[in-house]
């Protein structure tokens, strides 16, 4: 198992469905040539009676439904970065070798990892839209055949078999080569190899020793390694503009595919992901989503986007999108032998980055109290990815009131006499204040934001003990004592 070839057939078809929804299921095909001269290319199942190299206007004779479409260059292109994404996967040593084809060297790869990784590619790119066989064999030649008929995967392991009855055709003689070789009744890549290599060059020359090459699967050459992705970016247009939701998530997935695949290759995940809308006004709408876990999962990324753009509301057409998504290495931890994780992290997860893409990043996690004398500071921060062991108490327990806040305070008109709070007027109540404790005045931060608070405590005259606090900007109940 040397190397591997990744094939898709009818590339080109597949690449323009993959782009567009609507071309899923409808008869279609990819023509070539303009007027009189349009032929067809390439042609999905579903247009009974089609064949390619068929002139358009018979195709549309026997298929009257038939959809007629040009080559998308842009489409093919991302269609084989997908490609490209999946074979890095498999090793860092892959070539681009057509459009719709790339091979991989996989010397040095544990055979029984490839044989799993190979299954797993090729079924997670059906899903993707694109149908890829593979053909795994000693040379690039032994692997290039066998994923022209693998059914979907092929691993040649007997070469003299599995070459002998393939067309040849596969070699790709000449025209007079074929010619030549039909007059000798020689119609398969066996037939011919079964010849010595030194007559055939006797009778065909140098082109005829390379065509018996060939067709012995020995042709060597050295693979053009392509560079794998430095930077993990989708950009794509909507011609014509888009105002709805569903065509506009239908290419995000796609190229959002695409992403998760090169950062997968790469052994990265995301830790950030930021959206862009170009808008037919020529404004844009911009978000960045740190996502609570860094993931590489599609589905997850999609979740939190789409519950951002079910709440986004534009003046004009979406005329252009880019993705990005900001690389990191994926987490490694150990638990504790005694500690306790949450019992389904995905969907803990999931819902934390919907809620996050709802009501803000700043507005959800974990409060945690900050090292300042200020009351009642604290800030919110990732929750942790397991529940951490309980505290002992303290050695001296916590003695007198308990103060249960209201947030947010509750504003309150004070009639002072004296200097010292008699009468309160709340939202809530009005009453008489029987007896107050106090002030003790705190502050701080001079050098920045600087603070100052006076705190009380009061005993009204019909119910309850509060805490009242006095600022600059007036007084509020900060919360009830108990």
């Amino acid at each position: 198992m040397n190397f591997a070839v990744l094939q898709i057939q009818n590339f080109s078809l597949h690449a323009l469905r993959r782009n567009d929804a609507h071309l899923a299921t409808c008869p279609l095909a990819i023509t070539q040539g303009e007027g009189r001269h349009a032929i067809v290319a390439e042609v999905s199942p579903e247009a009974v009676g089609v064949e390619a190299g068929m002139a358009v206007t018979i195709a549309m004779a026997r298929c009257p439904g038939i959809t007629l479409q040009p080559r998308d260059p842009a489409a093919e292109v991302e269609a084989q970065r997908l490609l490209l994404a999946a074979a890095l996967t498999l090793s860092p040593r892959v070539e681009a070798t057509a459009a719709g084809c790339c091979t991989v060297d996989l010397k040095g790869a544990d055979p029984t990892k490839t044989a799993i990784q190979m299954r797993q590619c090729v079924t997670e790119l059906a899903q993707n839209g694109l149908p890829a066989r593979i053909g795994v064999g000693t040379t690039i030649l032994i692997a290039s055949y066998a994923a022209r008929i693998a059914e979907p995967i092929l691993h040649v392991t007997d070469e003299t078999n599995f070459l002998h009855p393939l067309p040849l055709a596969f070699a790709e003689p000449t025209a007079r080569q074929i010619e030549i070789l039909t007059s000798w009744g020689i119609h398969t890549l066996g037939a011919l190899t079964d010849l010595p290599k030194a007559e055939i060059g006797e009778r065909l020359g140098t082109g005829g020793i390379h065509l018996w090459e060939r067709a012995a699967g020995q042709k060597e050459r050295v693979l053009k390694l392509i560079e794998p992705p430095q930077s993990y970016v989708a950009q794509w247009r909507y011609e014509p503009p888009v105002e709805s939701l569903e065509p506009l998530l239908f290419k995000l997935t796609r190229y959002a595919e695409r992403v998760a695949w090169e950062l997968k290759a790469s052994g990265l995940v995301a830790q950030e992901l930021t959206l862009t809308l170009f808008l037919e006004d020529e404004t844009e709408h911009r978000r960045t989503f740190r996502l609570p876990e860094p993931s590489a999962e599609v589905d997850r990324w999609l979740r939190v986007l789409h519950t951002h753009l079910e709440t986004v509301r534009t003046n004009a057409s979406v005329t252009e999108v880019i993705l990005a998504a900001a690389p990191t290495r994926p987490l490694e931890k150990q638990d504790g032998l005694f500690d306790t994780g949450l019992k389904d992290p995905a969907t803990f997860w999931e819902n934390l980055a919907r809620l996050n893409a709802l009501v803000g990043n700043d507005r959800v996690g974990t409060p945690v109290m900050i090292d300042t004398h200020r009351p009642d500071q604290f800030t919110l921060e990732k929750p942790p990815e397991s529940i951490p062991t309980a505290t002992p108490p303290p050695l001296h327990p916590p003695c007198g009131l308990t103060l249960r806040r209201f947030r947010p305070a509750w504003p309150a008109h004070v009639l002072w006499i004296d200097d010292r709070p008699s009468q309160i007027e709340c939202p809530h109540f009005a009453d008489a204040i029987r007896t107050a404790v106090g002030p003790w005045q705190i502050s701080g931060d001079w050098w920045r934001d600087a603070w100052s608070v006076e705190l009380w405590q009061i005993e009204l005259a019909s119910h309850g003990v509060y805490q009242l606090v006095r600022t600059k900007n007036g007084c509020s109940l900060e919360g009830i004592l108990d």
